[in-house]
């Protein structure tokens, strides 16, 4: 699989005389983690979701690689998506909640469990892969709902603030386990937080957002020492 590079070049929206994103132009490496990162408000989801074709741009463009894909269904942009609350399959096992996405693409039965194996054992979830979802606390529920994205195998994964709303024991675990994943994957990753120390420790490039301008775009240790 070829990961791709994500360019946004002069991005607005507007709702109504307000401009909630103002002429932003980004660029997000191919095989690295970009984190978003600012306060409520700043526009950072805004601007994650547009990247996700979730939300259209009132001016400017957005391009995986050279193509233009402003204008293009979010189901033909090939990006994964976690979200601040875990998306799962009630009633179902962990192992079939990691399947679940794959059956649309067809893999033979050895190359699907291959894929669940690896995502599980990264995750740590190896021990509970027979268990019901609905036994499980929220962070490792947030985990299936990250191994789920990742077995797809999509060019982009986009993160929504993924370990805001779980207990800080469950949240530092998670947080290990992303950085783990994070460096073995080597994928186009989008990473949206307000937490400085997530985006330090799980970033390679952070665009630093306030009132829906990029004020600031580096490296975490420039960003730190700058």
């Amino acid at each position: 699989m070829k990961d791709i590079k994500i360019e946004v070049k002069d991005l607005s929206l507007y709702y109504g005389e307000k401009k909630a994103l103002k002429e932003i132009s980004l660029q997000i490496p191919r095989n690295k983690v970009t984190a978003l990162i600012g306060p409520s408000g700043c526009g950072k989801t805004t601007l994650m979701r547009m990247i996700a074709g979730l939300e259209s741009p009132t001016e400017g463009r957005i391009f995986f690689d050279d193509h233009d894909v402003t204008d293009v269904s979010t189901r033909r942009r090939n990006i994964g998506m976690v979200f601040q609350y875990p998306v799962i399959y009630r009633g179902t096992s962990v192992r079939k909640n990691l399947e679940l996405p794959l059956l649309s693409e067809k893999l033979s039965k050895a190359e699907m469990d291959k894929r669940v194996d690896e995502v599980a054992e990264i995750l740590g979830l190896q021990d509970v892969l027979k268990r019901q979802v609905e036994e499980l606390d929220n962070g490792t529920r947030q985990k299936i709902a990250v191994g789920r994205e990742v077995a797809r195998q999509p060019k982009i994964i986009l993160f929504d603030e993924p370990i805001t709303n779980i207990d800080l024991t469950s949240k530092l675990e998670l947080k290990r386990s992303l950085k783990e994943l994070f460096g073995r994957l080597q994928q186009t990753i989008v990473y949206v937080t307000h937490d400085q120390t997530e985006a330090m420790t799980l970033a390679d490039q952070i665009a630093l957002m306030q009132d829906g301008v990029i004020t600031q775009c580096d490296s975490p240790k420039e960003i730190y020492e700058n």
